[in-house]
């Protein structure tokens, strides 16, 4: 049955469905299976429309009540350097105040909301922002199995108290991009 006549034809058959009586019922599941080979389970949720989604409500689960919100917390996210969800909980709290000075002031709902919104629903929120971002991840220097083969490399505890022990990494001041000529530094 295709999509067209699925919406078209379906809500007839379900209507003449919940009219008929236990044998009318079964008859008129016999010729749907035989007509369209569907199993019999399959054909009884299709026309007692439970395979139907639910009226007025576009997605299911509970309902999203933290979308108002979601345009604040994206401003604060890309003004603190976009962190992880866990990190940007504790950032939200103190920089409301700082953004309802300079943007808006938001309601009490709002605010409250923004309070109780959890780190796993701030990544949630943010993933398509975060998608769009560009830049994150760049990396200039790449691990060699030549140089680890070389230099002993100790893990754990340092002695500190010795000299000997050095940590290093070197720093790409490129702007945006890797392409063109910049300065690298040894930090």
């Amino acid at each position: 049955m295709s999509k067209e006549l699925k919406k078209d034809w379906l809500p007839k058959l379900q209507a003449r469905y919940a009219r008929r009586n236990r044998e009318g019922k079964t008859r008129m599941l016999d010729e749907l299976c035989a007509d369209y080979e569907y199993e019999r389970k399959y054909a009884i949720k299709l026309l007692s429309s439970s395979l139907a989604p639910a009226a007025g409500k576009g997605h299911p689960g509970p309902e999203r009540r933290y979308e108002a919100i979601q345009p604040v917390v994206q401003s604060i996210w890309l003004t603190a350097e976009q962190p992880c969800g866990k990190r940007l909980v504790p950032i939200l709290r103190q920089w409301l105040p700082y953004y309802e000075r300079h943007f808006e002031p938001l309601s009490r709902g709002h605010r409250k909301l923004v309070g109780q919104i959890s780190a796993s629903t701030l990544d949630r929120l943010l993933a398509p922002a975060r998608a769009e971002q560009v830049g994150r991840g760049r990396c200039g220097t790449k691990p060699g199995s030549l140089l680890r083969s070389e230099i002993p490399i100790r893990t754990g505890t340092w002695d500190l108290s010795r000299p000997g022990y050095l940590e290093a990494d070197s720093v790409a001041h490129c702007g945006g991009s890797l392409a063109g000529d910049f300065i690298w530094s040894l930090t």
